[in-house]
């Protein structure tokens, strides 16, 4: 449990940061491309160490995160390529940031089938809330937008609802190994047949 709580603090700085981050990119639009570069690069490996670690060491909780070591592998991969060659990256940070948020997403997504599996109230925001970063993250890929502003802001949107989407499915999972309806088993008769 100590182990879950680590993590879960963990979850909510790095998500703390995306809120930062993107409230950054939506005031300031006009701020340096090659700094929200360095910053994402950074946040992407926070990100990416921070699910290898977890998934070597949740244990049977696992079950929810047994995708985290691709997904962690990835962010790092991914915060790597926009720390060594954060101007040649600009070109792709709309993609990374995109992928990166629908991966989150359908996260998000999976989290809320398996609340509503547990039979917790908690799932359905949780589920729009997942559905929404999906369909942000396809509009950032797509790149729809007139100008490096706009793409900036749309950025920092985006940014912003992935962390509180990611706070949000943290407590709701808390709330779930908290409360008892993880725990409930059904008793099965085998017969031979």
């Amino acid at each position: 449990m100590e182990t879950l709580k680590r993590y879960r603090l963990w979850a909510i700085v790095v998500s703390c940061c995306m809120i930062v981050l993107g409230a950054a990119m939506i005031l300031r639009p006009d701020i340096s491309a090659l700094a929200v570069c360095y910053l994402t690069g950074a946040l992407c490996i926070a990100m990416g160490v921070c699910e290898i670690a977890r998934y070597f060491s949740i244990g049977v909780i696992g079950i929810l995160f047994r995708f985290d070591l691709i997904v962690g592998i990835l962010s790092t991969l991914a915060g790597v390529l926009l720390l060594a060659h954060p101007t040649g990256a600009l070109t792709v940070l709309p993609i990374i940031l995109g992928f990166y948020i629908i991966i989150d997403s359908v996260f998000s997504i999976q989290a809320a089938v398996e609340l509503r599996r547990f039979g917790l109230g908690s799932w359905g925001l949780n589920l729009l809330l997942g559905i929404v970063g999906a369909v942000l993250g396809v509009l950032m890929i797509l790149d729809p937008f007139d100008g490096a502003a706009a793409l900036m802001i749309y950025m920092g949107v985006s940014l912003l609802l992935a962390g509180v989407e990611s706070i949000y499915t943290v407590i709701c999972l808390s709330r779930a190994f908290k409360s008892d309806a993880h725990q409930r088993v059904i008793d099965a008769v085998w017969h031979e047949v």
